[in-house]
């Protein structure tokens, strides 16, 4: 995989342009590929630098050194992880009793869609990959990232459930592993001096700088068998061991298909050490045959098959799945799943009507994939080697996986839930359309990794009270649609029962440390009125016997929280469930759950947050993003030569960000996370708003807080700031970091676009591409009329190239209702909502049409069409997967455009849906006690400024500046600059990121 430069030339070239002039302070910088820089997180520059601080005696490089070669903290802080891996509960009383208590599950997959770069990093795109099956995963591969540059924020979710996440892979090609176009892996790893590896330290002091837990190969190629390999990668385990660092792992896939006693030492191990934990290549397509003697290998070389990983490549789930359990010592190995390079093959398969029903499918194929296909671990389909479909047919009512048996069926369960009270979740997945505190929005859509709640232990466990006997009554599953804090909550429905039904979600091993424990739950049912809520909280204590609380009636229709005494439980006493249980009456249950907190009276202070810095992003006159960093005040203890504070070291569960208007003004949280930042896309405000961002830490008692660190937003000139851009419609575009970008801006594009038969017709015509390579083309000012009833034709037509339009799906959409949203029924199919007017395509085929003739289509306008101003929507994505063809988000390798729709009519338009979300301003935070504007930005208030003169560029209020060019690549980095001799520079367009306090700014100039 060669590695990319996160701000290409195209990616640059489109955010200049979007940019204001030189002197303004605006920076319309919010984009994905201008949030984050990584160009400098190469591997090999990387362990070189360490490798100059392993030599000056020191474990990691400074601040001035990462400044040298390009690292900025501001991006360090979004790929270095401070949530130790806790480790999980022993396996022994596993649900699943004839599964193997210490096999293991690797999943090596990619993370968000795209490779490297800001690529699963925290944005402002909800829809976007949530991976939450950790309760089954023992590694995690990063596939799309290369060495030491995997997010903090997945590290983090991947260790609050105990799994080990790997800092990327180095992929190889077949003609002697030479990776990244930078020289020979094997000759640089190779290198020794004074007769040891020379890069040994190096690389295990970056790992553990980072928090990342190892490095992964895709070796296809020769070498990893050569005697220097095999001892540099022993030596790497042997370093680690040294350093304490007990979660090491160094993963390896080559052509290999199964372990020998010829080739086990190169590629697991002797009694000597480990070389790799051992992926067995798969065999035409599927598991080998070889796990017998593989583990017996294994076995003989090093006492155990722990490490070794019996693999597939699951772009079909039709595998030789009897295969895993055929005899003892197959029972022994280890499953590997894995796919693709740019997105996970789960994610690629999930499919949905839009954003909101394909993030729910995701969790559900997630949860058919780990569970079985009743997600239910205790309810699987019987093991079959067939009809496990990732696909179904258009219609069917089969669901995808459906009849697949779970990989909980060889896989036992995992959890860290262990220690001593509190536990916490707002089953928060990562995501949200919105943020809520308490129910209420305080800001618009994310995504981060980093605010994944430790997942349930069973995905559903769902069985009569007190059994493991299955119960179908109730069906639990996570919801986009209501939010208590977070982007999502769980959902509850089905047939409340007097005899009830148990929701078992948490394996715990909690002591009751402090006494008086509680339970905290938030519910909501959407009633007016008082109801009885039929939720108990349960826990099971050690001796088996279960404890519930129940939670009482709810009032009114908005978001309660409700705390309720576990009488029953003591001190000393150890947790071993928890879990809901519904009991009462009513065939139509609906209950959304988005808080359960099981804590008692334990106390311990928070560390205080310092050198809060603020990075402005997207600032017009009444809304900025912001890229949050901070530190800590707290000493490391596990890694403390590597600086590496462990949050749980300092007393921290996590962060909350924090907002006000002026230093007086109320306080909502806009966001909360566990890493040392953040991105905040979109804080709204007034005009004449002094916007104020802080940061406090929430103890690990939960219910401690230190003192909020706020930094003043200082603004500039707010005049000549641009306006708020008004989006309508949720934006439709080319993800930026898909293959084959690059390709598609070029060759896969709309030219025409004609109808008839409207009161006013389309006739658009254009010989080029978009120039902003957003693959998005804005014609809303050329308006189709149409009236209630009327039928039109349509054809839309592409660009006639090699690699055009014809590999995609094709569709299109008309807002018939007003919601400013786009149904994707079919009109045909459902009359009163479709809004869809046609789909065209073929999976993974060519429509040669769609650049010849075009594609024609017919629709008519319904009769209850919603008169006055809508839109049209067209929308080509990639045809190898469906799952990105939608109506709204990121489309793959395609195109979309706009155009303005006036409807005219009599009759009464079709109404839009009803918003459930409690509305109003959210509370405040609870306990703001204190909070103090950080000194460093009290005493620097001037707005950043750069101005190109003569050859100069000229600052003001800098303390520190960046200077690139258009290729991303940094080209000067200067401390206190007044003036700055750019004669050295060619003539072009640079993009300046300026430090002042802790405030930093980005701005074009034109030299």
């Amino acid at each position: 995989m060669k590695k990319k430069v996160l701000l290409s030339t195209l990616a640059m070239a489109a955010f200049m342009s979007a940019m204001p002039s030189v002197n303004a302070v605006a920076a319309d910088d919010s984009k994905a590929s201008a949030v984050y820089d990584f160009s400098g997180f190469n591997d090999v520059n990387l362990i070189n630098l360490f490798y100059k601080a392993y030599k000056d005696g020191r474990k990691y490089p400074t601040e001035a050194e990462f400044a040298a070669a390009g690292i900025q903290q501001s991006d360090i802080a979004f790929i270095r992880s401070h949530v130790r891996n806790k480790g999980i509960i022993d396996r022994a009383g596993r649900l699943i009793k004839d599964t193997y208590e210490k096999r293991n599950l690797w999943m090596n997959l990619p993370m968000g869609q795209g490779k490297d770069g800001d690529v699963g990093h925290p944005s402002t795109n909800f829809d976007y990959d949530v991976f939450s099956m950790w309760n089954y995963t023992n590694l995690f591969g990063s596939w799309n990232h290369g060495f030491f540059s995997a997010p903090a924020s997945w590290t983090d979710a991947a260790h609050k459930n105990g799994t080990g996440i790997f800092s990327g892979i180095k992929f190889f090609d077949t003609t002697g592993g030479r990776p990244d176009g930078s020289g020979s892996w094997q000759q640089f790893i190779s290198e020794k001096e004074g007769g040891n590896f020379k890069y040994t330290d190096a690389i295990i002091n970056c790992l553990m700088y980072f928090g990342f837990d190892g490095i992964n190969y895709n070796w296809e190629s020769s070498g990893y068998d050569d005697e220097d390999v095999t001892d540099f990668h022993k030596g790497l385990w042997k370093k680690a061991a040294e350093n304490g660092f007990d979660d090491f792992h160094c993963g390896l896939y080559c052509f290999n298909s199964g372990l020998s006693t010829w080739t086990s030492n190169a590629l697991f191990g002797d009694k000597t050490g480990r070389t790799f934990e051992f992926m067995m290549n798969y065999q035409a397509d599927d598991f080998t045959s070889q796990m017998k003697t593989s583990a017996q290998a294994a076995i003989a070389a090093m006492g155990t098959t722990d490490g070794l990983y019996s693999s597939t490549w699951f772009v079909s789930m039709n595998r030789s799945w009897t295969r895993l359990n055929a005899d003892e010592y197959s029972k022994q190995v280890g499953v590997c799943l894995w796919g693709e390079h740019a997105s996970s093959r789960i994610w690629s398969f999930t499919t949905g009507a839009d954003s909101y029903d394909r993030q729910a499918n995701y969790q559900y194929m997630q949860e058919r994939l780990m569970s079985g296909g009743n997600r239910n671990p205790l309810d699987r389909p019987a093991i079959s080697n067939t009809g496990n479909n990732w696909e179904v047919a258009e219609g069917s009512k089969e669901k995808p996986l459906q009849n697949y048996a779970g990989l909980a069926t060889w896989i036992p369960e995992r959890s860290t839930i262990h220690g001593n009270l509190p536990f916490a979740t707002n089953f928060s997945l990562g995501n949200g359309d919105r943020y809520a505190y308490k129910g209420k929005k305080t800001a618009g859509a994310w995504y981060n990794m980093a605010t994944q709640d430790i997942v349930p232990t069973y995905r559903w466990l769902v069985v009569k009270p007190g059994t493991e006997t299955v119960s179908t009554d109730i069906d639990a599953t996570f919801s986009l649609a209501d939010q208590y804090i977070g982007g999502t909550s769980l959902l509850l429905t089905g047939k409340a029962t007097a005899a009830g039904t148990d929701v078992v979600l948490y394996k715990t091993d909690l002591n009751v440390s402090a006494g008086n424990p509680y339970a905290k739950i938030a519910v909501k049912n959407g009633k007016e009125g008082t109801n009885a809520s039929s939720l108990y909280v349960i826990v099971q204590k050690a001796d088996g016997s279960w404890v519930e609380a129940p939670v009482g009636n709810v009032t009114g229709a908005n978001w309660q929280e409700v705390k309720v005494a576990l009488n029953g439980v003591s001190k000393s006493d150890v947790i071993k469930h928890i879990g809901l249980r519904v009991k009462g009456s009513d065939d139509a249950y609906k209950m959304y759950v988005g808080k359960l907190e099981i804590n008692d009276d334990v106390k311990a202070v928070p560390a205080a947050i310092k050198d809060l810095n603020v990075e402005v992003k997207n600032e017009y006159k009444t809304q900025l993003s912001a890229k949050i960093y901070w530190n800590v005040d707290a000493k490391a203890q596990k890694r403390a030569a590597w600086d590496l504070v462990y949050n749980d070291e300092a007393n921290i569960d996590h962060f909350e960000i924090l907002y006000k208007n002026g230093e007086n003004g109320k306080v909502s949280e806009i966001s909360r996370t566990t890493t040392w930042s953040t991105f905040v896309g979109d804080i709204q405000f007034e005009e004449n708003a002094e916007p104020y961002i802080g940061v406090r830490s929430v103890s690990t008692d939960l219910k401690s807080y230190s003192e909020v660190k706020w930094v003043k937003v200082t603004r500039g000139d707010v005049a000549s700031l641009p306006e708020v851009p008004v989006a309508d419609y949720p934006e439709s575009k080319m993800n930026p970091a898909c293959d084959g970008a690059a390709t598609a801006r070029q060759q896969r594009y709309v030219t025409d676009v004609t109808t008839t038969g409207a009161l006013q017709n389309l006739d658009y015509h254009t010989d080029h591409p978009v120039k902003d390579g957003s693959q998005y083309d804005d014609q809303t000012a050329l308006v189709l009329k149409v009236k209630q009833g009327q039928t039109v034709k349509m054809n839309i037509k592409g660009a006639n190239f090699s690699d055009g339009l014809k590999y995609c799906f094709a569709g299109g959409w008309i807002d018939l209702n007003g919601d400013k949203q786009f149904n994707s029924a079919k009109i045909q199919d459902d009359p009163k909502n479709g809004e869809m007017l046609f789909f065209a395509g073929k999976l993974r085929g060519e429509t040669p049409e769609f650049q010849t003739t075009g594609v024609n289509c017919e629709f008519t306008i319904p009769e209850d069409a919603k008169p006055g101003p809508s839109r049209l929507r067209i929308v080509f994505s990639d045809a190898w997967f469906q799952g990105d063809f939608l109506p709204s988000g990121l489309h793959n390798k395609g195109f979309s455009m706009d155009f303005g729709v006036e409807i005219t009519g009599d009759n009464p338009g079709r109404g839009t849906s009803v918003d459930i979300h409690d509305q109003g301003v959210a509370d405040e935070p609870e306990m703001l006690q204190g909070g103090t504007v950080d000194a460093i930005n009290s005493a620097s208030q001037g707005v950043s400024k750069v101005e190109s003169a003569e050859g100069k560029f000229n600052f003001q209020n800098v303390e520190k500046a960046w200077v690139y060019d258009a290729s991303g690549v940094l080209v000067k980095y200067l401390v206190n600059p007044t003036s700055f001799d750019a004669q050295q520079l060619a003539s072009g367009v640079y993009l300046v990121k300026m430090q002042n306090g802790n405030i930093i700014r980005s701005q074009k100039l034109v030299k």
